[in-house]
């Protein structure tokens, strides 16, 4: 009975409504063929993975994980098909451009009307492209006027993503959890982090930058009350992270991931954690050790601390005697 219930509860958060797949579909078919019609040979291949993953999610049924993948095809084949068609060929015509413009907007709606996880990957988009249009103009400057174009077009494309996802007809949401502000939990991770970094061999930084991009933008969303799409950037970058931490303390199995779901408040929307949940489901059904270890990451960490995302937070006393402080200077947004 125990089971039968809970094969319920995973179709309500994980099933889209009527529609949803085939227009997941389309958009893939669209994306795949941008791909081919805009981006150079050599630089396809990894918006190609990319896509190839997401459509594999899909017929999965894992939609939200989906959705979250497309995003990166979407974004890279729209930027260089705005590059090539802007007719701009100086730094005097892209500022001009670039000012012109101005910073896009969203243009998606109102946010609550859909699953939590919606909002989720439509925040940290339309984040993202704020923060990438501002980063456009000095990188036109530093890496020349095409590398600046390709960002100014992914500015706006990922404003556009965001209105796709929001645009779709989601099932009926069960009612939020009350998200509050993760500034403390963002703290601490940063601080693990950080200490990880210090001492981690060369061959991982790729990994931590990762994870860190994540962290950053979970902090930036958090700032601007952005909750859902912080929460799911921060247990994101616990995911990404978990493999510096060393082995799992066990291999993710069917009966793992389930249980782990049932771990979840019932009656409640918890489409972010099942987002996350997606990428667990991905890892049973993978050949690469690095899934397989993100699945174990899921039940282990990203569950647990989604959970304790939702309850208040901790009143812990923070040491001030003899603290070190790291300032890190970038020019890349998440990076």
């Amino acid at each position: 009975m125990r089971q039968s219930l809970l094969a319920v509860v995973i179709a309500v958060i994980a099933a889209p409504q009527l529609g949803t797949q085939s227009r997941l579909d389309a958009e893939l078919v669209r994306v795949r063929a941008q791909i081919k019609a805009s981006v150079p040979s050599d630089q396809q291949a990894s918006l190609v993975q990319r896509l190839d993953r997401a459509e594999a999610a899909l017929k999965a049924g894992r939609t939200y994980q989906a959705l979250y993948l497309l995003e990166a095809a979407y974004d890279g084949a729209s930027a260089f098909a705005f590059a090539a068609s802007s007719g701009v060929k100086s730094q005097a015509a892209f500022l001009e451009k670039w000012t012109a413009l101005g910073p896009p907007k969203p243009h998606s709606g109102s946010p609550g009307r859909a699953p939590a996880a919606i909002d989720a990957i439509a925040e940290a988009s339309e984040d993202r492209g704020r923060s990438t249009y501002q980063a456009s103009r000095p990188f036109a400057e530093d890496a020349g006027t095409d590398s600046g174009l390709y960002y100014l077009g992914e500015s706006y494309a990922s404003m556009d993503f965001a209105a796709f996802v929001r645009s779709g007809s989601w099932p009926a949401a069960a009612r939020r959890p009350r998200l509050r502000s993760i500034a403390p939990e963002l703290a601490a991770l940063d601080r693990e982090m950080t200490t990880k970094y210090e001492t981690m061999e060369r061959a991982n930084h790729p990994t931590y930058i990762r994870a860190s991009a994540a962290l950053k933008q979970a902090r930036s969303l958090d700032e601007r009350g952005a909750r859902e799409g912080a929460l799911f950037e921060y247990l994101l970058s616990r995911y990404l992270f978990a493999p510096l931490r060393g082995p799992a303390a066990a291999d993710a199995t069917r009966q793992s991931v389930d249980a782990a779901r049932a771990t979840l408040p019932a009656a409640e929307d918890h489409s972010i954690a099942e987002l996350l949940m997606q990428f667990a489901d991905e890892g049973l059904s993978s050949d690469s050790a690095e899934l397989r270890r993100g699945a174990a990451a899921v039940i282990e960490d990203v569950v647990p601390a989604y959970l304790a995302a939702l309850a208040a937070p901790a009143t812990t006393a923070m040491p001030t005697a003899n603290a070190a402080v790291t300032i890190t200077l970038v020019r890349w947004p998440f990076t």
